[in-house]
């Protein structure tokens, strides 16, 4: 595992809190998520790519009918959705929010870039704006509806894992999707950095203004 005085020695342009920090309460909670060791467990047989990033929605078999804990406890009751997101993103690269919280666990060590809501100025947000965030392996959070945030960021050459837990239909696609719209899925607002042709090319509108932050990774020392 990493440590974050490790990650701030190779990023010392970045100001990288911890969510154990006072300064993430603005943006989310560290939990103690219901079944998440058996989550952990199941995360960790997850494949990271070669390349870029993956987003699986939802596995259907994951917890099946031991959801209702979470599903009560932090969504009311509602129908929820267990996924994952795993790659080896380095870049800040786009903000997007739900209306709900949105619940990770890091499967390994990882960043998020974080900021508000209520930076959306006239569909743009400036991406100095935000906060970068350590988020330990192991370590479940809740990131607020008034959050905005995108994909992890890696912290060394393996990639990340993240789990991903949302109401039930979130981020799939929409009905009727209008051109270079906010709304980009269900249950989905985004708002792309123009660096980030990935999301460029699939629609997403352009609404970052300012560098583009990359996390630098670590090197990954052998025990002995």
């Amino acid at each position: 595992m990493a440590t974050l005085e490790q990650i701030r020695k190779a990023n010392p342009a970045l100001d990288i809190r911890s969510v154990f920090d006072e300064e993430f309460e603005d943006f989310g909670q560290v939990i103690d998520l219901p079944q998440q060791k058996s989550l952990m467990y199941l995360l960790d047989k997850t494949e990271i790519p070669a390349v870029n990033n993956v987003y699986v929605r939802e596995v259907d078999e994951w917890l099946q009918e031991r959801r209702a804990v979470i599903e009560r406890d932090y969504y009311g009751e509602q129908k929820i959705e267990i996924g994952y997101c795993n790659g080896h993103s380095d870049h800040l690269n786009a903000f997007e929010f739900h209306n709900c919280s949105e619940i990770n666990v890091a499967g390994t060590d990882l960043v998020l870039f974080l900021s508000r809501r209520s930076a959306i100025n006239d569909m743009w947000v400036e991406t100095d704006e935000s906060q970068a965030f350590f988020v330990p392996k192991g370590t479940a959070i809740e990131v607020y509806a008034t959050t905005l945030h995108f994909a992890p960021c890696a912290v060394d050459a393996s990639g990340f894992r993240c789990l991903v837990i949302l109401l039930a239909g979130t981020n799939s696609p929409l009905t009727d999707p209008e051109p270079n719209s906010i709304v980009f899925q269900k249950n989905k607002w985004l708002l792309t950095h123009p660096e980030n042709q990935r999301m460029v090319d699939k629609g997403a509108r352009i609404g970052l203004r300012g560098s583009n932050y990359k996390v630098n990774q670590i090197t990954k020392t052998k025990n002995h």
